[in-house]
């Protein structure tokens, strides 16, 4: 038998022949089909169990990431109603404004007459980014003698 690179006629047998050798090796092309689709298979189920641990770990990171996002912009809020109730010792928005911080926001509410006391004014910010909020609730004291505003507490409420 001459030695080919191209010579497929040990594996294949001759064209056009019926020795056993030909049967031969239709059998064990087809008995390796299951064998590559069960190996195909395990592949897949691997690659599809590693997208699934893939996608939670990323969205629990970008779950936190966005939460802590809420946090600050709520913070901002807070100190965003304390400039202007610098400014003005008779703010009050009850209603509430929005404050617009990058991919989040803030609502903002400013009340002089919810605590009771006379020199405090109570400042509510939700923070807002995407689905994740924070609530921060702040009591100021401002002094109507001489003016100053300082922060007495910040606390996080919950929603």
């Amino acid at each position: 038998m001459k030695f080919s690179i191209f010579n497929f006629s040990r594996w294949y047998g001759h064209r056009g022949s019926s020795t056993k050798s030909g049967q031969f090796s239709k059998r064990r092309g087809i008995a390796s089909l299951p064998a590559i689709l069960l190996l195909g298979g395990v592949i897949l189920e691997i690659a599809i169990a590693g997208a699934f641990l893939l996608f939670y770990l990323n969205t629990s990171v970008y779950g936190t990431r966005l939460g802590n996002e809420a946090l600050m912009i709520a913070q901002a809020g807070i100190e965003d109603a304390r400039m202007r109730v610098i400014l003005n010792k008779s703010f009050e928005d009850t209603d509430g404004y929005v404050l617009q911080i990058g991919d989040g926001a803030a609502t903002v509410t400013v009340c002089l007459t919810c605590i009771g006391e006379l020199d405090k004014t109570q400042v509510v910010s939700v923070g807002t980014v995407l689905t994740r909020q924070h609530r921060l609730e702040a009591i100021l004291n401002v002094d109507s003698d001489t003016g100053l505003v300082t922060v007495d507490s910040i606390i996080e409420t919950p929603e």
